[in-house]
């Protein structure tokens, strides 16, 4: 399956709420070095994951454009709160943690290993309803 392709929804892991279909914009605060730069980036959250330790959960956000970091196509982040009280709200810059998704088949089956993605760093999420 080409890396690009939108994740597949299975109503099975979404957890509640769903930001599927909002549109997201992540703005960098802390990245890993080399990042810097191709921020701020845009795409569609399409899947929403209840993890035991991350109260508001991660999201699954499919880039408008993906890019290459270290020899890697990167098509999909994730993003979580960064705190309990600042849950993803539409309009609102909230602090976020950002991972990469190096392969989207790693959360067609359901909700990811978290761990197992590589942290990205830090940054802020603003959602909004899709204006098209």
């Amino acid at each position: 399956m080409p890396i690009h392709k939108r994740a597949p929804v299975s109503s099975s892991f979404i957890s509640s709420p769903s930001y599927a279909g909002l549109v997201a914009e992540i703005i960098c605060e802390e990245l890993i070095p080399g990042l810097e730069e191709l921020f701020p980036l845009t795409g569609e959250i399409t899947h929403s994951f209840d993890v035991s330790d991350t109260p508001g959960g991660w999201h699954l956000v499919w880039l408008d454009k993906a890019f290459e970091f270290e020899g890697v196509q990167h098509a999909h982040l994730m993003v979580a709160p960064r705190w309990v009280a600042r849950p993803l709200k539409l309009e609102e810059s909230v602090p976020v943690h950002i991972r990469f998704v190096p392969n989207v088949a790693l959360v067609e089956l359901g909700a990811p290993d978290i761990e197992a993605l590589p942290l990205a760093g830090k940054g802020l999420v603003t959602i909004s309803e899709d204006e098209d």
